[in-house]
């Protein structure tokens, strides 16, 4: 039970706004679903600056964008944005990722470290582990994103539209299950494949979360 509770507490706080937008389009439409979407992003806002939260690279990326494509879905007069706007929602997040590997501090440890309430240890190998799983991250938003157009050019738009929101959706939750229990785990996997540079002394694993 509280590993589902992280996972559901690592999504609602890094893809909140996502996820509401996918629910209310789906229920009421567009424009009730980018209300909505503000609305949620307003209050998270005024939440998390209350208890001194940081705003991730994650959240303000998957909000802005849930924003900025929301709009394009309300005001566009054709078919296009609404068969191709996953494919490049999903590129431009996996090229965000691949961005944010790399620079002072890899995004899936911000993320990490946000969710301890304390930073990791300065050392090589926790760096490169998050730095591999942040690509990892990349990687799945680009794999999407290539599934999406195949959607496109095979399927009539609503079936299109219908069959990435089941795989996109699960697939997400899958991502989200994965980053927020296997953390330590996936250290090991990459430790004991020489995949991490090695740390004399070094005792300490970092987690992704509660895993």
């Amino acid at each position: 039970m509280q590993r589902i509770v992280s996972i559901l507490r690592f999504g609602l706080t890094e893809f909140g706004p996502l996820i509401g937008f996918w629910v209310l389009a789906a229920a009421f439409g567009t424009k009730v679903a980018i209300a909505g979407a503000v609305v949620i992003i307003v209050v998270d806002a005024v939440w998390r600056m209350r208890r001194g939260h940081r705003f991730t690279r994650l959240y303000l990326l998957t909000s802005g964008l849930t924003l900025i494509f929301g709009g394009i879905d309300l005001v566009s007069e054709t078919p296009f944005m609404l068969t191709y706007e996953a494919v490049i929602t999903n590129t431009v997040t996996g090229i965000a990722f691949v961005l944010g590997a790399y620079g002072e501090k890899p995004m899936i440890q911000e993320i990490a470290e946000q969710r301890e309430g304390q930073p990791f240890p300065e050392r090589a190998d926790i760096r490169r582990f998050f730095e591999l799983f942040t690509l990892a991250w990349a990687a799945y938003f680009f794999v999407k994103a290539l599934f999406y157009l195949w959607t496109a050019w095979t399927f009539p738009m609503l079936e299109a539209m219908a069959l990435r929101s089941v795989i996109g959706s699960a697939s997400l939750a899958l991502m989200i299950a994965i980053s927020v229990t296997q953390g330590r785990r996936l250290f090991d996997f990459c430790s004991n494949r020489g995949l991490l540079p090695k740390v004399a002394g070094a005792t300490q694993k970092p987690k992704t979360s509660s895993g």
